[in-house]
């Protein structure tokens, strides 16, 4: 039911926003062409885009996501946000490979260990067998 009502929230707000753009287009179109007796149409397209906002202002409440600041700088900077994400999905990737590394050679260490422990101490070999392969 809450997922629902975020993504109702959120198609309002996506709609809202495409709105805001229409509007902020008009608006482009009405300074491009000014005339000298358009000065009440422009404050007034003005007046709607501040409505317009105050509008999303209420909306926002609505809507529980998450957008790394990163991604908002990426998009501030004209960068597609999808560089950051294949960005982000690579250096996981990476991380994960070098993490995968260090558990192999942990792994390695411990059966050596094992091995060289049973050689240098035969007598102590069932403990420390059940003390080196016991799992954590």
């Amino acid at each position: 039911m809450m997922a629902q009502e975020n993504s109702d929230s959120r198609q309002q707000v996506e709609e809202q926003l495409n709105d805001l753009l229409q509007k902020l287009f008009e608006l482009s179109v009405i300074v491009y062409d000014f005339q000298p007796d358009g000065n009440k149409l422009v404050w007034k397209k003005i007046n709607s885009i501040i409505e317009h906002y105050k509008e999303i202002e209420q909306l926002k409440d609505g809507i529980d996501v998450f957008v790394p600041e990163e991604v908002i700088n990426f998009v501030e900077h004209g960068k597609n946000p999808e560089i950051f994400t294949q960005g982000f999905v690579e250096r996981t990737a990476t991380e994960n490979q070098f993490t995968n590394g260090k558990i192999a050679a942990v792994k390695e260490f411990k059966d050596l260990l094992s091995e060289e422990f049973t050689k240098s101490f035969p007598d102590l070999y069932d403990n420390a067998d059940n003390m080196l392969n016991t799992e954590q």
